[in-house]
């Protein structure tokens, strides 16, 4: 018998590697961020726009995005920073 499967082996807990306050808006509001892996192909599509909880209007650029926003240092991005030495 095989032991049960939990998730695919070696496969890295997706979410984790989103910054909590990333989303992505589109023509019909809000994208729902249920699949991360698919995240970069959203991001590259001209009529998403990637966003941040944090600052409200802040449109976020790709690069910005995939350095920060979807890595584990996430934590390093400046509005995190502000939002963590408000309190």
């Amino acid at each position: 018998m095989l032991p049960p499967v939990g998730r695919g082996f070696g496969l890295p807990n997706l979410r984790r590697n989103v910054c909590p306050h990333f989303y992505m808006t589109g023509s019909r509001g809000a994208i729902p961020i249920q699949a991360p892996h698919l995240l970069k192909a959203l991001i590259r599509q001209d009529a998403n726009i990637s966003r941040c909880q944090l600052r409200g209007g802040v449109h976020l650029e790709q690069g910005y995005v995939n350095d920060v926003c979807l890595t584990p240092r996430f934590n390093q991005c400046v509005f995190y920073e502000d939002e963590l030495t408000k309190g």
